[in-house]
């Protein structure tokens, strides 16, 4: 419609322009070169005026199409800015609501924790009596002969499963107690009962150097690769036998487990490391700590509420702390564990996994938990020692790793030809004897800090 319309439009233009020249010739006496210029300027200026009146007919169009566009959009950020008060509002009440829904289970998950260590701790004494009295009677050399059975004896000794069930079988006495009892019905020959477990010497020497404070801090580096600058040390425990000699940790933490001084250990070994990374900070800001601690302290309640404050008081050092579990430890953890290192992370304070021998894990998970280092010896990642590899290849492992957020720390490392090896891996950071080996902290800088001896003597005498 809009080209007929046009044609039309020049078509009268010509005719129009064609009278005026015929008018001008005939009825004035123009001369015809006059009057055919002066139709032709008649044609121009028809042609001018109409190309005027179609660009602002198209630009009223214009404007009116963008002020309907401007009215939409206009609505559009209305919306938006009502979605947003929206969303703000629900930030705003939304932890409120959290916390008043969870605060009733927190309490309660808080109470049977309580009662569960005070569940502990008398099990732990009255296992304590026992072995005392075990100790007296084997001393002795007083061996109780029982006629049968007890029956609900006051102190009675545990035995493995298959001796419980073999005594039974052969009507013997499953455990050393003084007490008279009725006779069984078949009376059979009677052997000597095995004296219950008491502490071995191993042990009450492991007990002895932890509660005289017998520990020693070592720092053993964790370098960048190929630059090897320090960016980690490592905090390693080791106690200090009566006879000068250095008990490391694979051999003592099982002793001070049985003996349930796990707790009293890592409140050592915390406080000390937080005292260490302060002078570590006061020279260089960007080298932080991994410190090992025993999952067995997340759940316990006393230590991990004074634990759990001192880390709140340091949060400013969060960034620089990293708590290490082994992958057995880490697969164990139930939900009590979970909660404690959700409250940790909520706080800042990240996590690395340790002795890592499958890599059938979920690494985003871990990531979701807070861990951001992840720790495979050498030997393993090379294919050297046995380790299940899964769906990723040792090669791409570190690159898998980056892409989920996490870094991958090769440690053992005791030769250069290991590190050549490495090269391929892209391992960035390492750790191991090559490097250098755990060396001592200075005692008079371990002394340095009152405030952190007056705190640790607090959470030690629980």
């Amino acid at each position: 419609m809009n080209r007929v319309a046009t044609i039309l439009i020049v078509f009268a233009m010509t005719v129009t322009a064609v009278s005026v020249a015929v008018v001008l010739a005939v009825q004035f006496a123009f001369p015809p070169g006059q009057a055919i210029a002066s139709g032709a300027s008649v044609l121009f200026a028809l042609a001018l005026l109409h190309v005027q009146i179609e660009r602002r007919r198209d630009r009223r169009w214009m404007e009116a199409r963008v002020s309907e566009i401007a009215a939409v959009a206009g609505d559009v950020n209305t919306e938006v800015g009502r979605v947003a008060a929206k969303l703000a509002k629900v930030d705003a009440t939304l932890p409120a609501h959290v916390r008043e829904e969870t605060e009733p289970l927190v309490a309660e998950v808080e109470v049977l924790g309580h009662l569960m260590k005070q569940i502990a701790d008398t099990l732990a004494d009255f296992e304590i009596r026992v072995d005392e009295q075990m100790g007296e009677i084997a001393a002795k050399g007083d061996t109780p002969r029982l006629s049968g059975p007890p029956q609900a004896p006051s102190v009675q000794t545990r035995l493995e499963p298959r001796e419980e069930r073999s005594a039974e079988r052969q009507g013997e006495p499953i455990g050393d107690s003084p007490f008279s009892v009725h006779p069984p019905v078949r009376p059979e020959p009677i052997r000597a009962a095995e004296p219950a477990r008491i502490p071995t010497a191993f042990e009450r020497e492991v007990e002895a150097a932890i509660r005289a404070e017998r520990i020693e801090i070592h720092l053993q580096p964790i370098v960048t690769l190929p630059q090897r600058k320090v960016r980690y040390y490592e905090v390693l425990t080791r106690l200090r036998a009566a006879d000068e000699r250095l008990i490391a940790a694979a051999e003592f933490l099982p002793a001070a487990e049985a003996r349930r001084l796990i707790a009293r250990l890592d409140t050592y070994q915390v406080i000390r490391s937080f005292q260490i990374l302060k002078r570590l900070t006061a020279r260089n800001r960007e080298i932080g700590l991994t410190v090992n601690i025993s999952p067995l302290s997340l759940v316990d309640t006393g230590f991990y509420r004074e634990f759990s404050a001192f880390l709140n008081q340091n949060r400013s050092m969060a960034d620089l702390v990293q708590f290490e579990f082994t992958q057995a430890a880490v697969r164990e953890m139930g939900p009590l564990e979970a909660e404690s290192l959700a409250a940790l992370a909520d706080i800042g304070y990240r996590f690395s996994v340790d002795t890592v021998t499958d890599l059938r894990m979920d690494f985003r998970g871990l990531v979701d938990q807070g861990f951001r280092t992840v720790k495979i010896s050498v030997d393993r990642l090379l294919g050297r020692a046995p380790m299940i590899t899964g769906d990723i290849h040792p090669a791409d492992l570190s690159g898998h790793l980056q892409r989920q957020g996490i870094a991958l720390v090769v440690d053992r490392i005791e030769t250069e030809a290991q590190v050549v090896d490495l090269l391929d891996y892209d391992v960035r950071l390492a750790q191991g004897f090559l490097f250098s080996a755990p060396r001592q902290v200075r005692p008079e800088i371990l002394g340095a800090a009152p405030a952190a001896d007056a705190a640790k003597s607090k959470a030690a005498g629980r």
